[in-house]
């Protein structure tokens, strides 16, 4: 696999969690003063982030490769790839995942160092 292809499906997982996490979270903002104001900000940011996903898996989908599934193992989440009809496995530590979607979220919200 190359080294495009796995970046791509890297960014296709953080993606997808972030979205999934931002989607969960955006339930507790109903008591916000501002409520529709981050309301917005989330949907925005949502369809930017689902627009990007898609883009990234049409990418992956023109070389041959597209992301399987995944499993919990433990402390750890194994995606599998197939990638021209070969199935590779990634592993990611919870927390690591965590963390990327954490960086992810700064990056939307301009926090990025």
């Amino acid at each position: 696999m190359n080294f495009n292809n796995i970046e791509q499906i890297h960014k296709q997982i953080i993606l997808d969690l972030t979205i999934r996490t931002l989607e969960r979270d955006r339930k507790h903002i109903g008591n916000f003063k501002m409520q529709r104001a981050f309301e917005m900000w989330f949907d925005s940011k949502v369809n930017e982030m689902y627009n990007e996903l898609k883009n990234i898996k049409v990418d992956l989908g023109k070389n041959g490769v597209k992301l399987q599934g995944s499993k919990l193992d433990g402390d750890f989440t194994v995606y599998s790839v197939i990638e021209k009809g070969v199935v590779s496995e990634k592993r990611y530590s919870n927390i690591a995942l965590k963390n990327h979607c954490e960086v992810e979220v700064k990056r939307l919200l301009g926090l990025t160092n």
